[in-house]
């Protein structure tokens, strides 16, 4: 395991580990991963047959330990190695419905009831789930996860190895609306959808196409369930959003930002390169929250600011206190 890790190891290089487990719970046949303060403060007590901690982690006792510069990460892939996806089984359903000039690569499998449009691409090795719907048009890249009930508008592109999660919706109509008069007229939405390599986005979200160009999701790109993002979005490489986040008409989102859970995102703002949003949040239309910058609150503001003002609303009961004492105070103070 050390080795496969790029990692180093200490104690019985010769023990049989059958599994992963929570630090708390792992059995002596098991690995487990230490990181962080109280995780290591528990490390000691922590039954697991190896442990994946720091490099500078002391050992208090004996024990068979892999030191890794990032022991969250390393024991990610461990887990990957246990637990590894089912392979692909090639074939086509004989439910599905396939359009006429699609092209399938090789190893492709596709799902009970799913019903793919014309002229569409379907990248090797990708797996397309039951019950889905894949418009005209489409590009799907190499190795892509579809799960089922996933639904796919036509002339969206994506990328290699994406894993699209049950119930998402990429290329639906943007929010796009003009008053006129006395009612709304529809802003026809004739743009696209483009997702780059190794995205993956969760069950239930939506990406909507632009108006006119392109929205865009970069590569790397992890998108919670349950994340909208509207027309014509901008998402850089390497952003991750926790679910239940909406983005507005227009955003940009740079590269490796961190956006958390109910962040609403107004129409137009922008989100540079390793931003921080906390989570529930609220960016103003226009908004522009800068490079590394940490935020929280509504409406955003820097994270030293919000608890500082926090600190102050803290004391509001205090101060009323002091500010009643005062007035009577005033008041003798005038009586005499």
């Amino acid at each position: 395991m050390a080795d496969w890790l790029g990692a180093t190891f200490e104690g019985d290089g010769d023990k049989h580990i059958t599994g992963v487990a929570a630090l708390d719970s792992a059995g002596a046949s098991e690995a487990a991963f230490a990181a962080g303060r109280k995780a290591l403060a528990l490390a000691a007590s922590s039954a697991a047959g190896c442990l994946i901690v720091p490099p500078d982690y002391r050992n208090p006792a004996p024990r068979t330990l892999i030191r890794a510069q990032d022991p969250r990460a390393a024991f990610a892939r461990l887990v990957g190695r246990f637990h590894a996806p089912a392979p692909v089984t090639a074939g086509i359903h004989p439910s599905a419905v396939i359009a006429e000039n699609v092209e399938l690569g090789a190893g492709v499998a596709i799902g009970a009831h799913t019903w793919i449009g014309a002229d569409t691409r379907i990248g090797a090795g990708a797996s397309i789930g039951a019950g889905c719907s894949i418009g005209r048009g489409v590009v799907v890249g190499d190795r892509c996860v579809v799960h089922s009930r996933v639904t796919i508008y036509d002339e969206v592109e994506i990328g290699h190895r994406v894993i699209l999660h049950s119930g998402c919706v990429l290329g639906a109509d943007g929010f796009g609306f003009v008053l006129s008069g006395d009612r709304y007229e529809k802003f026809p939405q004739v743009g696209r959808v483009a997702i780059g390599d190794d995205v993956e986005i969760g069950a239930n979200s939506c990406v909507d196409r632009a108006a006119l160009g392109v929205t865009r999701i970069g590569e790397g790109t992890k998108l919670d369930n349950m994340v909208h993002v509207g027309h014509n979005c901008r998402i850089g490489r390497h952003v991750v959003v926790a679910a239940q986040t909406g983005f507005s008409g227009g955003v940009v989102v740079e590269d490796y930002a961190s956006i958390g859970g109910q962040v609403g995102i107004g129409d137009k703002a922008r989100i540079e390169s390793g931003a921080v949003l906390g989570s529930g949040c609220g960016v103003l239309s226009s908004k522009i929250v800068r490079a590394g910058e940490p935020v929280w609150g509504t409406p955003a503001r820097p994270l030293k600011k919000y608890l500082a003002q926090l600190a102050q609303l803290a004391r509001l009961p205090e101060l009323r206190g002091e500010l009643a004492a005062l007035k009577s105070r005033l008041a003798r103070i005038e009586e005499k």
